[in-house]
């Protein structure tokens, strides 16, 4: 028996890389509490809380702008799924929260796409989501942004190519002969 019969076989966590954005974080130093390219594990069943607070909020930012606690992350599973989703939750009163430019209202809350864009003060987030198998923890990783992240990143991939003619139209695979020799 070796003693790797005896170890725990390790779950690959669902992680969430948050790119991070502020015009002036070299300035105002407001990512001076995040640990950059390093993940984090945080519990399934508990609120990922971001804002000013270091006593409430895993993630704190260093700006008066941003609420005591801004907003809350919170996973949850669809019925019969085993894989994780995320919804952001607006917890500011005073603040402006958008998810992908639909702005959320004290106490609103969204579902987060595999990618969302999420602005708050100066602050632009892009998260983007990569699946794992555990229920119980998922991980976060912040990343510095040179850039503002913005909408195009997530649309135009998204897009399909246009023909010449400029238009668009549903082809059945095997009805593209069909189309070709006139017959609609």
């Amino acid at each position: 028996m070796s003693a790797l019969d005896d170890l725990e076989t390790e779950e690959v966590l669902t992680c969430l890389r948050l790119k991070a954005y502020h015009p002036y974080h070299e300035i105002k130093n407001v990512f001076q509490f995040l640990q950059f390219n390093k993940k984090m594990k945080h519990r399934a069943d508990e609120a990922l809380k971001v804002g000013r607070d270091s006593k409430m909020c895993a993630i704190q930012l260093h700006d008066l702008r941003v609420s005591r606690v801004q907003f809350a992350i919170e996973a949850f599973r669809y019925f019969n799924s085993s894989d994780l989703s995320f919804e952001i939750k607006n917890l500011s009163q005073k603040g402006r929260l958008t998810v992908n430019n639909a702005e959320l209202e004290y106490l609103n809350k969204v579902e987060l796409p595999r990618k969302a864009i999420i602005r708050f003060a100066e602050f632009v987030f892009l998260v983007e989501k990569e699946d794992g198998e555990s229920t119980d923890y998922f991980e976060t990783v912040f990343e510095l942004a040179a850039l503002p992240p913005t909408l195009e990143l997530i649309c135009c991939s998204s897009l399909s190519p246009v023909p010449e003619t400029g238009l668009t139209f549903p082809v059945a695979p095997n009805s593209a002969v069909e189309l070709a020799e006139g017959e609609f």
